[in-house]
């Protein structure tokens, strides 16, 4: 990507954008945006401190330079997808996002329930139709504190959630696959280092093995491996990789489906759907933790990544080697199919024009 094409793509997410904060209040280090905006409200939480919140667009209110995400990239996120007039997969990236700030001991300044609520608001400040699609980043930092990582320095939480929309891939990169870079040097850390269950904002390691599996080509992603060499997950993606056999076309227990395991890759909800849609087709699926790149290419191979950004994406080649016939295979159509069907089901989400109480009862209230 130019920097003429950074330029418009960011113009264009700030023309329609807006942006939910809420931080504590403190003399000389919130920003002004914040605190003498006719959008931002006074919020009453019960802490040792006042908040204010509100909606705003992305050049009216900044996040504190102190604030431990900026310093430190202490924090915690979730990327979710706005389809057809609906949150998809709400209420299970909120809870995903409960448990990394258990993890993390990020406290909320209030449920988890009426910080759907907030997002929901920030969603219809947009005006989306039922016809458009966005997307929803929602940010939980320690903070603003003094300089130093320890947490105790912070006042307490900011949040903050951007609504508008997003464009990971050209449309037609998903009819004709992508190719796949691969970092041989930078490797993804275990549980023992940063536990991938939590989604941080610690992303600098994915960063460079991007720029280093990428380097000198067009490619837009890059494969990451653990420690010992096996298959991790993409820098911001799940990967998959189907096996077909012999008779697989009537037989769907003879097509395999393996995925590295949940101890070096983020547990993504996109990928957990997949796995859920895969075994009810009668595919076999594997959590194989032994899964090598030697084994992603050649013949009667299919591979593709997942994300709520990318969705189902089709990987035609591995660090310029083919996998399969070079195009996105049967097993992945199919696949990807059945993805775009859940994505339409109004089961599966919540609808961007939900009331409060519908937002609360969703989550659950005490939540």
């Amino acid at each position: 990507m130019s920097k003429k094409d950074a330029i418009e793509a960011l113009v264009t997410v700030g023309r329609n954008a807006r942006l939910y904060c809420c931080m504590p209040v403190i003399e000389g280090i919130t920003p002004v945006g914040l605190m003498e905006s006719p959008a931002s409200e006074p919020l009453e939480t019960g802490e040792d401190f006042m908040r204010r919140h509100g909606i705003f667009r992305l050049n009216e209110v900044g996040i504190s330079p102190l604030d431990h995400d900026c310093l430190y990239g202490d924090g915690v996120f979730e990327g979710i997808l706005i389809y057809r007039g609906q949150v998809f997969l709400f209420r299970e990236h909120m809870e995903r996002l409960g448990r990394s700030l258990e993890k993390t001991s990020i406290e909320l300044p209030y449920s988890l329930a009426e910080l759907t609520w907030q997002v929901v608001r920030t969603i219809q400040a947009v005006g989306f139709s039922e016809s458009q699609n966005g997307y929803i980043r929602l940010v939980v930092t320690r903070g603003m504190g003094d300089l130093g990582i320890n947490p105790k320095k912070c006042v307490g939480s900011t949040i903050y959630c951007i609504v508008s929309t997003i464009k990971l891939y050209p449309t037609e990169a998903y009819e004709r696959g992508i190719q796949l870079g691969l970092s041989k040097t930078i490797r993804r850390p275990d549980q023992s280092t940063i536990d991938p269950t939590v989604k941080s904002l610690n992303y600098l390691n994915n960063v460079l093995a991007l720029i280093e599996g990428t380097r000198g080509t067009d490619l837009m992603e890059s494969l990451m491996l653990n420690r010992s060499g096996f298959v991790a997950e993409a820098t911001v993606d799940n990967i998959f990789v189907i096996e077909r056999s012999n008779g697989w076309e009537k037989d769907p227990a003879n097509v395999r489906v393996r995925t590295p395991s949940d101890e070096y890759c983020l547990n993504g909800i996109t990928r957990a759907t997949l796995i859920e849609l895969a075994r009810a087709k009668g595919y076999r699926v594997v959590i194989d933790p032994h899964l090598m790149p030697i084994e992603m290419v050649g013949p009667d191979r299919e591979v593709f990544m997942t994300g709520t950004g990318a969705g189902v994406m089709p990987i035609t080649h591995l660090h310029g080697v083919k996998v399969g016939d070079g195009v996105p295979g049967p097993v992945t159509r199919d696949l990807v199919k059945s993805y775009m069907e859940r994505m339409a089901d109004p089961k599966y989400g919540l609808g961007i024009k939900a009331t409060r109480k519908q937002t609360l009862d969703y989550l659950g209230a005490s939540a």
